[in-house]
């Protein structure tokens, strides 16, 4: 097999694994539902990935380096602002994550490295846009890190029931008004 054909492949497995999360939790996402949602056979899927847990961390960690991507060079905000265009695949997948971190010690233990890598991105933005007079310098950045992490967790949860947002611009608009300098008014930056 080629190599574009194996990843092609690869990518078959995750988008099928993660409506197949999305929908059914990790536990109700059997083998046999995992071969419906991707149109592979167990033997394709596990080529690719030794377990259902393996399969399950790719995606987790495809999504968790997506979003330090973003806020390494837009803002924590501008991540949420793009969960709108999120589908409940996505978004389904970020419950499980959370759900997974309360109740599975050994999938905490491993995806732990990946929280310390998006909050190490969100307060090194922070720091660079209170050196440039952006972000607000009387509450510390973990203390600003911390705020913005639990509205963006809010925000996943709220999306993943289905139920729109009403204002979504406005309370972005909020947030991000809350960690930025007071002397600044007009400009999207954390």
């Amino acid at each position: 097999m080629s190599a574009e054909r194996l990843e092609a492949t690869r990518r078959r497995v995750l988008d099928g694994a993660r409506q197949a999360f999305a929908r059914h939790g990790y536990e109700g996402a059997t083998v046999r539902l995992l071969e419906e949602e991707t149109g592979l056979s167990r033997g394709a899927i596990f080529h690719h990935f030794p377990d259902k847990d393996a399969l399950f961390l790719a995606l987790a960690q495809e999504d968790a380096e997506e979003i330090a991507a973003v806020v390494d060079e837009a803002g924590l905000v501008e991540a949420m602002r793009r969960l709108r265009d999120k589908d409940v695949g996505w978004l389904g997948v970020q419950l499980e994550v959370t759900r997974r971190l309360r109740t599975d010690p050994d999938f905490r233990a491993t995806w732990e490295r990946h929280l310390r890598g998006i909050a190490r991105a969100t307060q090194a933005r922070l720091a660079r846009q209170r050196d440039v007079g952006v972000v607000r310098g009387d509450i510390p950045i973990e203390t600003l890190a911390a705020f913005l992490s639990l509205v963006y967790d809010g925000l996943v949860a709220h999306l993943a029931t289905g139920m729109p947002v009403a204002h979504l611009d406005g309370v972005l608009d909020l947030v991000e008004q809350a960690v930025r300098e007071t002397s600044q008014t007009t400009s999207r930056s954390t």
